[in-house]
């Protein structure tokens, strides 16, 4: 069997809200008429990046009773990260582990997992265009390690070839792959993608309001 080499996507969404203020969950905020969460789930679903898997955490329960219709999706699963106080580092563990426990081949037997782009729950602005282009600057430079660029500086998501899984697992406390980056400088490729509001997240409420202001924005621009 012809077997197809594809980027897996592991979008984390298990973060604690902590800098939003109480009773908000950031990546439940509203954001025109979807939670925040779905526009990244929606971007990612539209781009080439295969399978999807979501790693959740703070308020677990809460966030799957309000993205219930992607549970559903056949290239999409849900992941419960139960250390995810202890940093971002461990849901993206959560995720790579559960494609190498499963051999590099999730849900699909033709398909290889043989990169994963990390992708932050709280970016929404984020767009398929985005993403397929860092696949495929990976897929035809071949560099381990693919970044975007907005207005010239470095954002994410990140790409990381599976031969770098094993460093990334040893990362620890609340980084994604930024160490990895920096110890491989050699096998790191930017590409200069210029949306700055795309790699506006929604970490505070004044970052949210940008988000939503920036949204407005878009939207005023495609009438």
């Amino acid at each position: 069997m012809n077997r197809t080499r594809s980027t897996t996507a592991i979008i984390l969404a298990a973060g604690s809200s902590s800098r939003m203020g109480v009773g908000r969950h950031k990546l439940l905020l509203p954001l025109d008429d979807r939670p925040v969460l779905a526009h990244v789930i929606d971007a990612t679903l539209a781009s080439q990046a295969r399978p999807i898997l979501i790693v959740l955490g703070h308020h677990a329960d809460w966030v799957r009773t309000q993205i219930a219709t992607y549970a559903e999706h056949p290239d999409i699963t849900l992941i419960e990260n139960p250390d995810y106080l202890q940093g971002m580092s461990t849901s993206m563990r959560s995720g790579l582990q559960t494609i190498i426990s499963h051999g590099y081949r999730k849900f699909k037997a033709w398909q290889v997992v043989d990169s994963a782009l990390i992708l932050l729950g709280d970016q929404p602005l984020i767009t398929p265009r985005i993403i397929d282009t860092l696949i495929s600057t990976w897929q035809t430079t071949g560099k381990r390690i693919v970044a975007p660029l907005y207005d010239g500086k470095r954002g994410n998501p990140i790409l990381f070839a599976n031969s770098l899984f094993p460093e990334l697992l040893e990362v620890s406390g609340d980084e994604g792959g930024r160490s990895i980056v920096e110890r491989h400088q050699q096998d790191l490729e930017t590409v200069e993608l210029g949306e700055a509001m795309a790699s506006y997240d929604v970490d505070t409420w004044e970052a949210y309001q940008q988000v939503v202001e920036a949204w407005q924005r878009k939207k005023m621009q495609e009438t």
